[in-house]
């Protein structure tokens, strides 16, 4: 009995221990809405809500951006971007710039003729009866 608790409790400790070398993480980090839609030869231009629950205060960056988009104790806030990819938004300590936390935002392309053209095609392709 007194073994197997020892044998737990030495696990546990691992646990905590191996939490502890983790590399710290938001609690909560949302951004909204995450994808983009725009029309051919024009960029996309997104109003995003960003909000992080974090101790200490943080800044929103795009991958491999030198220069924070905004920085602070994540109250929402609004953000616009212009895109014309996919883009992953990075949040970083404030203090080092450790990584905390990231999202992908998509961007796609409409094309309103794709549908006309894709169903003349498929008319096309019926013959003639």
């Amino acid at each position: 009995m007194i073994g197997r608790l020892l044998m737990v409790l030495s696990a546990g400790l691992w646990l905590v221990l191996g939490c502890f070398s983790q590399p710290l993480a938001a609690a909560e980090f949302k951004l909204q809405p995450r994808l983009c839609l725009h029309y051919p030869q024009q960029q996309c231009e997104l109003k995003v809500k960003v909000s992080w629950q974090q101790q200490e205060p943080a800044c929103l960056y795009q991958k491999a951006g030198q220069q924070p988009l905004l920085c602070g104790d994540g109250k929402e806030q609004l953000l616009t971007l212009n895109l014309s990819a996919n883009t992953q938004l990075e949040l970083r300590s404030q203090q080092d710039g450790t990584l905390l936390d990231s999202r992908l935002v998509r961007v796609l392309q409409v094309d309103l003729n794709a549908g006309d053209q894709l169903l003349k095609r498929s008319r096309a392709s019926w013959g003639n009866p």
